[in-house]
Order: structure tokens, then sequence, then C-alpha cells
């Protein structure tokens, strides 16, 4: 707000890529009331036409969604990459230091990083001070697996709505179909609402 900004984003933790830890449900009305001359738009968990309703309702006048457009067709991300969002079940993300150490990139503390779970994560997970001592060896090894789109070491940067991502659809489709489950949705409630109060 200091610094006049146009837009905030209010994005929790379960964005994919980088953040920290509170969800999306209890910052962004923080946010939303911290900053009541200033668009807010939402991010982190968001990927269909509920979480665009629920945002809204929360105050917010947008979402970003990152994960959803990431499995889009007009992304440039590695077919192998969008291809492992879609299969994603959820509980299949995690927030670690562990893919920043591995590219020499250690973000300050509390910021973390949220990708899709693989064989790097599992071998490094609760390992980092080791991994942090044998950095530019690993550094070394992850990017040669970079270069030939290994995904079991490489991180797909995805939040926790890679859950809810079944398909890779061009992204007007996206946003065609998140607009009208949106619309449906608060509809609906604003039906259900109307007779719980009679």
């Amino acid at each position: 707000m200091d610094a006049h900004a146009d837009v905030i984003v209010a994005q929790g933790t379960e964005a994919g890529g980088h953040g920290h830890s509170e969800p999306l449900l209890t910052l962004l009305p923080q946010v939303v009331d911290a900053c009541p001359a200033t668009p807010i738009v939402a991010a982190g968990g968001i990927a269909d036409g509920r979480g665009l309703a629920a945002a809204l309702m929360m105050g917010a006048q947008g979402v970003l969604m990152g994960s959803r457009f990431y499995a889009s067709q007009e992304s440039d991300g590695h077919p192998e990459a969008k291809r492992r969002i879609v299969a994603a079940e959820g509980g299949q993300t995690v927030r670690s230091i562990i893919f920043d150490l591995s590219r020499r990139n250690r973000w300050p503390d509390p910021y973390t990083g949220r990708v899709l779970r693989n064989r790097h994560a599992e071998t490094w997970l609760g390992r980092e001070i080791e991994l942090e001592a044998r950095m530019e060896e690993i550094a070394g090894d992850y990017a040669v697996a970079r270069e030939r789109g290994d995904f079991d070491i490489v991180g797909v940067i995805a939040g926790e709505s890679c859950t809810l991502i079944h398909d890779i659809p061009p992204a007007g489709e996206i946003v065609e179909r998140v607009v009208a489950e949106a619309e449906r949705t608060i509809a609906r409630h604003q039906v259900d609402l109307a007779g719980s109060t009679r």
C-alpha cells in the first residue's frame, strides 16, 4: 500500500513456487481488511470456479491460478511436467528448500518452494543440511537432469491445486470454464441461503 500498488496478490501457502506458511483461507481476509482501497487477487490452491467463487466471497476481486495455467496448451512448460501435474493427487506436493539448494539458489527464511514430490525430494527430505554441504556436486547433477527433462530429479513447480487439474486445455477454455462454474456456484448458494432463512 505504501508503494501505491495497483493490485496486491494474497498468496497462501497452498501455492506452487515460493512463499511461506499461512493458508489462503486465513490470509485473504486479513489482506482484504488491511487494504480496503486496493484490489486484492487471491492465489494458492485455486484451479476451478469453486475456488474463484470462494475468493470473491472473501473479498478478492480476482484470482491468480499458476498451476492451472501451467497445465494449458499455451504454456511453454515441458510436456512431461504438465503430464505430472494432471496425474498428481492430493498430498503429492511438498514445500521445501531442496530444489533451491539443488539449483544453488537459496531463498531467505522463511521462504520455501512448493513442487511436486519426486524421487529427488524423497531422497533429500530431512537431509537438507547434507544436501547443502554437497550443493556443488548435486547442483551439477541437477543441471544435467534439467537438460534431459528428467522430472524424477527436476522439480515441477505446482501448488496443491494440482489435485483439481485433470486435463490440458487451451487457456481460453480454462477461463470460460472457471467463470461459468463460479457463476453457477454463486447462484446456487444464493438460492440455498435464501431458502435457509425462511
